[in-house]
């Protein structure tokens, strides 16, 4: 028979969508990238494969969870299987250096950034690029070495303590801060490709954004929306960008991600994170008939029906 594979190394962001797919007594698999051990050498199973893998996987202790899915996907590639998010995806999901030229190719804008290797380059570039900047990981997630300065004095400080962390591909990104109009991102999502809603995300508390209610264990007021939430689904949410993000979520073959943008006072739209490895609030969620997971599970009952 055959079934949905996952593969993925967090067991507390898969338990939502374990829990949907169980409504719809799908039968799945579970491939636990940092436990599991898969023989190349033979033909893999016939199923649909979702590839949820995450670039902050290290932070979790599972430093090589990405490469070695990069192995299992050129695998299942070859042998023609149906993924959900594949090699290009997960190549996108691990470099947001990838995601700005791929963001920039459809003419979306984004933050005027560069690259560096190490804190010589990082000290160098920094004297000339125009305050106020961030720091950013290019294999980031979860806010990872996103720092805001203002002069330069602080921002060599900041590279010389021992706060300072490197990104663990070593690429440690210089990037203008755009200040949000309010103090809000608007994080949109898609699942098959397909517009599913629009998040807006209070960041008046710092950068990391992880709608995951795992990466959100505090309840956390937020004054500047009606609900309170960190998180809230923006109603009948419409702008021209998204079919712009759909064609370069389909130019990489991905078909579930979430892309975030902020607006500055002037009304320009800046879009900085393509997350592959997408996650919804359950608070937001919940006063909203519209559930990512619930919407992926049925993507995948579809998916798997079309392998009959």
């Amino acid at each position: 028979m055959n079934k949905i594979f996952i593969i993925h190394e967090n067991d507390e962001w898969i338990e939502p969508l374990r829990v949907q797919i169980k409504k719809l007594n799908l039968p799945f698999e579970e491939w636990h990238m940092n436990k599991m051990t898969i023989n190349t050498s033979n033909v893999p199973p016939v199923g649909v494969f979702y590839n949820r893998m995450s670039a902050s996987s290290h932070t979790r202790g599972h430093r090589f969870a990405p490469e070695y899915t990069a192995v299992i996907l050129n695998w299942l590639e070859f042998y023609n299987r149906r993924i959900i998010n594949n090699s290009q995806a997960l190549a996108l999901e691990l470099s947001k250096s990838l995601q700005y030229k791929e963001l920039e190719k459809e003419g979306i804008k984004v933050p005027n950034t560069l690259y560096a290797k190490d804190k010589e380059q990082l000290l160098y570039l920094g004297k000339s690029f125009p305050f106020p900047y961030l720091t950013k990981h290019n294999r980031a997630g979860r806010g990872l070495g996103i720092k805001l300065c203002h002069d330069y004095q602080s921002f060599k400080r900041y590279i010389d303590s021992n706060e300072f962390e490197n990104s663990v591909d070593g690429i440690t990104l210089l990037q203008e801060y755009i200040k949000p109009k309010t103090s809000t991102i608007i994080r949109t999502e898609f699942v098959d490709n397909t517009f599913l809603y629009a998040v807006q995300v209070d960041t008046s508390k710092g950068f990391e954004l992880c709608p995951a209610d795992a990466c959100n264990l505090e309840d956390e007021y937020c004054p500047t929306n009606a609900t309170g939430n960190k998180f809230m689904i923006l109603n009948d949410f419409s702008n021209p960008i998204l079919e712009k993000y759909q064609k370069v979520l389909k130019n990489n073959h991905i078909e579930i991600a979430g892309v975030e943008f902020l607006e500055d006072d002037k009304g320009q739209l800046y879009s900085y994170d393509i997350n592959t490895n997408t996650n919804y609030n359950s608070i937001a969620e919940s006063l909203s008939e519209k559930k990512g997971m619930k919407a992926i599970a049925y993507f995948l009952k579809r998916e798997l029906e079309a392998l009959s």
